[in-house]
C-alpha cells in the first residue's frame, strides 16, 4: 500500500471522525492507528492490518483491516456498507467501522473488522474447498439471499443485473478479439457455442428478467470470497468484497461460484448436491416458493448467460489468468448441462 495514502487514511483525527459516524465510541479519543502485517491478500485492492489505541479503552474497535481498492475498482463497495448492509438481517455481512472515497486518488477505502483470528479462507485458491465446506457456503448464501428478499430498502439504489446484461453493444467485437488472441487453443465447438449464444442474447436477457428468486445478489460470490469459522470457534461464514452487488436471481451467484470457478470434475461431483442444499436452506428461510426443478432450470439459464462474464473481463483488460479458465469452464458447464437447448 502507498505509504502516503496509508498515513493520510490512518491519521487519528481523520479516522476517529469517520468511525464515529458508524458507531459509538463513548467519548474515547483515538491515540494511534498503527499498521501491522496480516495474511490478507488482495487481487484488486491493497490490505493491511491496523491496531487502534483509544483513551480511555472502550468498546471501540482495536483491531481492523484497512482495505483500499485499486483505481477503477471498488466503487460500489462503500455504498453497500454505508447504505445497504445495516438494513439486512444477515450475519454473513462483515462489520465495517468506517470508509469513504479518498479525495486525492478517488480510491475507495474501508476499515473493516479483522476476521483473521476467528475465520479462515475455505481453501487456498484455486484449490476448491471440501464438499462439507462448500455446503456451508451455499447454505449461508441462501440465507443471505433470503435476507435480501425480506427487505426492500436496497432496491431504490441497487444496480440491476438485467440492465447490466442489456449493455451489450461491445459483445460481438470483444468475442472476435478474444478468439483471435486465443487462436487454436480454443476447444472444438467453442466458436459455435458463442455464435449461437450471441445470436439469441437479447431474448435470453429478457427471459432472465422473469427468473424466480429475484433478490440482492453479491455478484462475485466465488468460494474464496468467503471466510469460514476456524475449527472449534463458533460463528457464521462471512462474505467479503462487495463491489458487484446488484438486483438479480440468486442462481446468478450459484452459477458464478460453480460453473466459472471450478474445473469440470469438481463441479460435476459437487453441483447437484450443492443445489439441493441451497434449495433446502432457502426453503428453511421461507423464501417464496421455488421448486427444485425451477431452481435447476434457472441455474442452467444463469450458466448460459455467464458466457458473457469472461468476455466482460477480457474487454476490461483483466489478465488471461482470470478470463481464460473462466471461458473454458463455462463452455464445459454449458455442454454438460445442455444449456444450448434453452435456445430452441
Amino acid at each position: 500500500m502507498d505509504p502516503l495514502l496509508a498515513t493520510r487514511l490512518l491519521e487519528p483525527a481523520f479516522l476517529s471522525k469517520h468511525i464515529e459516524r458508524k458507531r459509538q465510541t463513548d467519548g474515547a479519543r483515538l491515540l494511534s492507528s498503527c499498521i501491522r502485517d496480516v495474511d490478507a491478500p488482495g487481487y484488486l485492492s491493497d490490505l493491511v492490518g491496523v491496531t487502534l489505541t483509544w483513551d480511555p479503552p472502550t468498546g471501540a474497535p482495536t483491531r481492523a483491516i484497512l482495505k483500499v481498492s485499486h483505481a477503477g475498482f471498488g466503487q460500489l463497495e462503500w455504498p453497500f456498507y454505508d447504505n445497504i448492509a445495516q438494513h439486512l438481517d444477515c450475519a454473513s455481512i462483515p462489520t465495517v467501522f468506517a470508509g469513504g472515497i479518498d479525495e486525492p486518488t478517488g480510491r475507495t477505502w474501508l476499515l473493516m473488522e479483522d476476521l483473521s483470528a476467528s475465520h479462515e479462507r475455505p481453501s487456498q485458491a484455486p484449490l476448491p474447498p471440501t464438499l462439507a465446506r462448500s455446503t456451508s457456503i451455499v447454505e449461508a448464501l441462501a440465507r443471505f439471499h433470503a435476507a435480501g428478499q425480506k427487505t426492500d430498502s436496497w432496491q431504490a439504489t441497487c444496480p440491476s443485473l438485467s440492465d447490466r446484461l442489456r449493455t451489450s453493444a461491445w459483445l460481438d467485437a470483444a468475442c472476435e478479439r478474444l478468439f483471435t488472441e486465443a487462436g487454436d487453443a480454443l476447444a472444438p465447438g467453442t466458436r459455435e457455442t458463442y455464435a449461437r449464444f450471441l445470436s439469441r442474447y437479447p431474448s435470453l436477457v429478457d427471459r432472465a428478467a422473469s427468473m424466480q428468486g429475484i433478490t440482492l445478489v453479491h455478484g462475485d460470490a466465488h468460494v474464496w470470497n468467503w471466510m469460514l469459522p476456524r475449527a472449534g470457534i463458533p460463528g457464521t461464514p462471512k462474505l467479503i468484497d462487495w463491489d458487484a452487488w446488484q438486483r438479480g436471481p440468486g442462481v446468478w451467484d450459484l452459477a458464478y461460484m460453480m460453473a466459472l470457478q471450478w474445473d469440470r470434475g469438481v463441479r460435476q461431483r459437487f453441483e447437484n448436491h450443492l443445489l439441493d442444499r441451497y434449495h433446502a436452506a432457502a426453503a428453511a428461510c421461507d423464501m417464496p416458493g421455488c421448486s427444485r426443478q425451477a431452481l435447476q432450470d434457472d441455474y442452467r439459464l444463469a450458466v448460459l448467460l455467464h458466457l458473457r462474464t469472461p468476455l466482460a473481463r477480457f474487454e476490461r483488460g483483466m489478465s488471461a489468468y482470470v478470463w481464460w479458465p473462466q471461458l473454458t469452464r463455462t463452455v464445459q458447464a454449458v455442454e454438460d448441462l445442455r444449456c444450448l437447448e434453452l435456445l430452441a
